[in-house]
């Protein structure tokens, strides 16, 4: 990909005498964050004591593991997360995307070798096949998993370490997990939601318990969808959540198969719901720039570019 700038984006980047934190600067802009989600089979979410490092697979702990790695589960991110509890041992969650929600387990390996261990048996065997004792608890199906890193980026550092305390404030009951980079940081505080695996950019307390709690209106919160995690990046994740905004919360408890095919002007996304398929085009949107957070003017700025619905044909 070309890192030169279009004219159109050359003219979206601050002014020299400027140095805006990247997610203010999407904001300005008006950035659209779908698109960008994880798209992965699975995670694995490693307690992880803080300093983290950049990138935070430097931490001695972490040895043996890579942010993206094929396991028996199939393509699965692997996340550090802020330790939350005293027990002893390495707390472990572990999250399968299921044909509706999530399978879940929990593991304590008792040390780095066990940790090591894990690391390489979770490559080729099932989690319930696995030696490593498992936790006394099953993870939280329901979870709200918050990038916390500052010392991959200033801003999930101080606006995702907000959101999460407040929400520990406010719902004292709900799982927030802090956890490691997950991309995205122009469109902090990002977070990914579960047992549906939607992430969500520049959040706050409201809209993410009226997320949880199923209250918000899609049509309205797509705007800070960056895509479900089962669907491919880019046109793929459009095209979801165009459907996710007319058909609301009961998408997520339907099954759904995604398949993107190039066409003349764009993509032609097939979304198989529920047996009942939808056709969606999707076209390249504007391109706009990637800031470097807090530089002068923005520079050295990335090309980017967003993707816009150009038509939804639903079933029948």
């Amino acid at each position: 990909m070309s890192t030169e700038l279009s004219e159109d984006a050359l003219r979206l980047l601050p002014s020299s005498e400027e140095a805006p934190k990247c997610s203010s600067y999407s904001r300005l802009i008006n950035a659209d964050p779908c698109g960008t989600a994880l798209a992965v089979e699975a995670l694995i979410l490693i307690e992880t004591p803080l300093p983290w490092p950049k990138p935070v697979f430097d931490h001695p702990l972490l040895k043996g593991f890579s942010s993206t790695v094929a396991t028996s589960l199939g393509l699965t991110r692997v996340l550090a997360m802020v330790p939350r509890d005293e027990d002893p041992g390495i707390g472990i969650f572990v999250y399968q995307r299921d044909e509706v929600g999530v399978k879940s387990w929990t593991f304590r390996p008792q040390g780095p070798s066990d940790l090591a261990q894990f690391a390489s048996n979770i490559r080729t065997v099932t989690p319930d096949q696995l030696a490593t004792t498992p936790g006394s608890l099953d993870p939280p199906e329901l979870a709200v998993l918050i990038c916390t890193q500052g010392s991959h980026d200033i801003c999930c550092g101080s606006e995702g370490t907000k959101l999460a305390d407040e929400l520990e404030e406010r719902a004292p009951g709900l799982h927030v997990l802090r956890i490691s980079h997950t991309g995205g940081h122009r469109f902090a505080p990002t977070a990914m939601t579960l047992p549906d695996g939607r992430m969500w950019a520049h959040l706050d307390a409201d809209t993410t318990l009226s997320i949880l709690e199923l209250t918000g209106e899609p049509s309205r919160l797509g705007s800070q969808c960056r895509g479900w995690w089962g669907a491919p990046s880019g046109p793929g994740q459009v095209a979801e959540r165009a459907v996710f905004e007319q058909l609301g919360w009961e998408l997520d408890i339907l099954p759904r198969d995604i398949t993107v095919s190039p066409s003349e002007d764009g993509w032609t996304v097939s979304l198989s719901v529920a047996l009942q398929e939808w056709s969606v085009e999707v076209r390249r949107g504007r391109e706009i720039p990637t800031i470097a957070c807090r530089s002068d003017g923005g520079l050295p700025a990335k090309p980017n570019h967003e993707y816009t619905v150009a038509k939804i044909h639903p079933p029948g």
